[in-house]
């Protein structure tokens, strides 16, 4: 097929596909052989294969083809994948740990959000999977993306398990307003990283911004008596093979 007419004819490709799988779903081996001949997938063709092996109840094969199409950053919008986990504890296959994040990322780069939650509750109510703080720091990231910052932090609070910065920290990049969640935010990566000067620095401009020069002080203070340094600014470029790195306030330059 010529594919030089762009998108058009891959979403063609790609209906046409979804209604050949309609006919032949349940001799799904033909249906992966024409499905894997396709140069170009989009997301109706990945879908229909999918939505295939879900109603022929081959959830392995479902779930291991959505984690290709994922592997690949294509975005996927459908709900036969909520049906296919009800089929594999029925036939005894079970999605582990590492399955959940890789569908809860999906789900976060999707903007999935409904999806999200109905596969991370499944994982204790279905599967008897105990979540961990990966799987909780993924959930944060689908609700902060989405704009779901009071959803976000409730997460977190409800968290078995202490967050760690990483969990905070994906928090804290989807805050766009430098209010009190984000001093929230950056007072627990201070508890959690005493050592890192970037999240005093952010408080410490909140404050300024806030005009809270008090407390902007303070947080300069704590620094100084904990002997933590701002890092410097820094820029690289590259001569003849041999990259330079230039420090703000700096006369020379370091060859690395």
């Amino acid at each position: 097929m010529d594919h030089g007419n762009g998108h058009g004819e891959e979403r063609l490709c790609g209906y046409l596909f979804s209604g050949y799988v309609c006919q032949v779903w349940k001799h799904m081996a033909k249906a992966r052989g024409v499905f894997d001949g396709i140069p170009e997938k989009d997301m109706v063709t990945w879908g229909a294969m999918i939505q295939g092996y879900a109603l022929n109840e081959l959830p392995r094969e479902a779930m291991d083809l959505f984690l290709q199409m994922q592997r690949e950053n294509v975005l996927y919008r459908g709900t036969a994948l909520i049906d296919l986990y009800a089929k594999c504890e029925k036939i005894g296959i079970k999605p582990d740990g590492n399955t959940f994040i890789g569908l809860l990322c999906g789900c976060t780069h999707a903007g999935l959000v409904d999806e999200g939650m109905q596969y991370f509750n499944s994982m204790d109510r279905v599967f008897s999977l105990t979540p961990t703080v990966e799987h909780y720091g993924c959930m944060v990231d689908l609700l902060g993306r989405a704009g779901l910052l009071d959803e976000a932090l409730q997460m977190i609070r409800n968290m078995p398990m202490e967050a760690n910065a990483i969990v905070w920290g994906a928090l804290l990049g989807y805050i766009g307003t430098p209010g009190q969640l984000a001093e929230l935010v950056l007072k627990q990566l201070i508890e959690l990283e005493p050592w890192n000067s970037g999240n005093y620095v952010l408080l410490s401009n909140i404050y300024s911004t806030n005009l809270k020069w008090d407390e902007a002080a303070k947080i300069r203070l704590s620094m100084n008596e904990k002997g933590i340094q701002k890092s410097p600014g820094c820029s690289w470029i590259e001569v003849d093979g041999i990259v330079h790195e230039f420090l703000v306030r700096e006369d020379i330059c370091k060859t690395r």
